[in-house]
């Protein structure tokens, strides 16, 4: 048909033919249907299928599949016509209870109260298979599980080319139960070749960069980055392609939903043949949930990203002494910094609740740095260079300037009563030697500007002689001026002038059982409940992991109380399992529920404070331990989550 159109010369009378044989087509043309009772073969597949609800992973197409048990039917939706299964049956179906008891009925435990099997088709590009699951939400029982299996097998082209996704720890628990081809969220995960971080659209030239030419070139708003491996900082461009997976809170995700541009990876993207044919060309680059759309365009677009907040930072020099764990909650962040303000909240709330917080705390108010800043000549120096911008002098070395700003920090001495009265305030508190020194800046941890990666974390030990407490604090005071830090801030609008470092002390946790990070709202569905939750042995990082080393990440619903569908269930839905932990999830059922009242807590408390966003979609990223043999919960931090 193509050929056809070229080979005409455009005049009324060809465009009159043309616009008549269109006509004849979609007058000829057969609708689609809106659902199919099998499939004969991947041409069907492709005619009824959608994109998953949920989003956990790339490149999947997804058709609902109801059994009609009465009838001994099964139908296959169309996802055009249909998004949920309680639609279908009741439109076509003629179900009349109500949603609420379709939920009840149909996703119970209870066979006799079931009047349909309900699940997904699920094909996956990655690993070229057809899964079929069931919703983590669904009690069914293993044997009703396999009647719907083997319904599909009989009904498809597929043969016994199928498999059933073990997709929550229950089903994983009842692996043995099966007698059906299995495959599990890791072995999914593992072989996932696309993964969706920042959803957006950008214009720009296809730039392939190492962390060497990061550090030795320049890379602006016009460049579009194609990532070797995953570097500690990125320059103001306007997408990324990493060849690496991220976890949620990794510093790459964080980074691309403040700044909104597209983010991606693609494994072997930098070898990648496709993107290689690109190389250097303009092009347009489109990151959506579930695929990527990448082609040379002749249109040039500015970018125009910048963000206008200008986000108002708080700076009070008045509070001149350490701020103790009993009166934290009493000082204002305007002194103290956001981190240490929200672990204040943290502290009240674990008194009335089941979690922990760090022993020993105390907040280093802004007072000693602005006052070691002028002490130590960092003050000119920075002084200097924010007058050089305002009044866009040229050829200015930004990385030379700034880190000549952090060499006066941290080899200026530190006043010494400073070191006498930290030394003192621990032994108050709780005698533990080893400390942990935490950035708490006015310009993190805020709505609209989380900060995450941007500034340093120190341990410092009580009469250490090489991790001292001193070099702690100063590298701590340093970090604000890195390149990385100055340049989001810049990106942001915030006055440089106006930024200041206060530093939350505790205990550290050099033997800790497990570390994580967690997202009170269902990042993986949108307007639907549910945390997300990442968890990795010992002190090993969930949020910059050493190359191939994979966390447990799940979702659990157990509070998830304004939908009947998961009302008394403990359900964890597994998106992929440790690489650390012999192929077990590193926390109990038992603990990540618990765990997740806690969060529903924390969460509530912030929500009555700033409720201007539906519930669902409020998220808060807290960070947790568990310590000692008894596993012991403590929670050390939460902050906005801004995605």
């Amino acid at each position: 048909m193509n050929y056809f159109f070229r080979s005409f010369k455009i005049n009324k009378k060809s465009t009159l033919i043309i616009l008549l044989l269109s006509v004849f087509i979609s007058c000829t043309a057969q609708p689609e249907p809106k659902y199919l009772y099998g499939l004969k073969d991947k041409a069907e597949f492709n005619m009824l299928s959608g994109k998953p609800l949920s989003n956990k992973y790339g490149e999947v197409d997804a058709i609902k599949v109801v059994y009609d048990i009465k009838s001994a039917k099964i139908y296959y939706l169309n996802g055009k016509n249909y998004k949920y299964h309680h639609g279908f049956c009741s439109v076509k179906l003629g179900y009349n209870k109500g949603l609420t008891e379709f939920n009840v009925n149909n996703y119970s435990a209870n066979s006799d109260k079931r009047e349909y099997l309900l699940g997904n088709l699920n094909y996956y590009h990655s690993i070229n298979e057809y899964v079929m699951d069931v919703s983590p939400a669904d009690m069914i029982e293993p044997r009703d599980i396999e009647v719907l299996y083997n319904k599909i097998l009989a009904s498809t082209f597929l043969g016994k080319e199928l498999k059933l996704l073990l997709n929550t720890s229950r089903l994983i628990n009842l692996k043995d139960e099966f007698h059906i081809a299995t495959i599990t969220p890791e072995l999914i995960y593992k072989n996932q070749l696309y993964q969706s971080i920042s959803n957006s659209k950008c214009y720009g030239y296809l730039r392939f960069a190492t962390i060497k030419d990061l550090k030795e070139k320049k890379f602006n708003g016009n460049d579009i980055l194609v990532l070797e491996e995953t570097p500690g900082e990125i320059p103001l461009v306007s997408g990324v392609i990493s060849s690496e997976f991220q976890t949620p809170l990794s510093h790459l995700s964080i980074l691309g939903r403040n700044r909104d541009i597209p983010i991606m990876a693609y494994k072997g993207a930098y070898k990648n043949k496709k993107l290689l044919a690109l190389k250097d060309k303009y092009v347009c680059l489109t990151v959506t949930e579930n695929d990527y759309f990448i082609r040379k365009s002749s249109i040039k677009n500015t970018n125009a990203k910048l963000n206008k907040k200008n986000l108002v930072l708080k700076r009070d020099l008045s509070v001149d002494t350490l701020v103790g764990f009993s009166t934290l909650k009493n000082v204002s962040s305007a002194s103290i910094g956001n981190k240490a303000k929200n672990f204040a909240v943290l502290q009240h709330l674990s008194k009335t609740t089941d979690f922990k917080v760090p022993e020993g705390a105390f907040a280093i108010p802004f007072y000693f740095y602005e006052r070691h800043i002028e002490s130590s000549g960092a003050g000119i120096l920075i002084e200097q260079l924010l007058l050089d911008i305002e009044n866009k002098q040229p050829d200015i070395d930004l990385k030379k300037r700034l880190s000549a700003i952090r060499k006066s920090i941290t080899q200026a001495p530190l006043d010494p009563e400073l070191i006498a009265g930290i030394t003192k305030k621990e032994s108050e508190l709780s005698n533990y030697k080893r400390l942990r020194f935490r950035s708490s800046t006015n310009a993190e941890d805020m709505d609209g500007f989380g900060g995450a990666g941007l500034y340093t974390s120190k341990t410092g030990i009580i009469g250490d002689t090489v991790k001292t407490v001193e070099r702690a604090i100063k590298k701590v005071w340093a970090s604000l001026w890195y390149l990385r830090a100055f340049n989001e801030r810049e990106y942001f609008n915030i006055d440089q002038k106006k930024v200041a470092m206060g530093i939350l002390v505790h205990r550290a946790f050099p033997n800790e059982i497990a570390n994580g990070v967690a997202i009170t709202k269902n990042i993986y569905r949108e307007s639907h409940l549910g945390h997300v939750i990442n968890v990795q042995l010992g002190n090993e990082s969930v949020v910059n992991p050493k190359k191939g080393v994979v966390c447990d990440q799940v979702i659990c619903y157990e509070t998830a109380f304004a939908n009947k569908i998961y009302t008394g269930k403990d359900i964890v839905e597994v998106i992929t399992k440790s690489s650390l932990n012999n192929n077990q999830l590193i926390m109990t059922d038992k603990e990540i529920v618990h765990l997740t009242k806690q969060l529903e807590t924390i969460k509530k408390y912030y929500y009555d404070r700033d409720s201007h966003r539906d519930y669902a979609g409020y998220g808060l990223d807290i960070e947790f331990k568990l310590d000692t043999d008894q596993r012991i919960l403590y929670i050390k931090q939460v902050r906005y989550y801004n995605g």
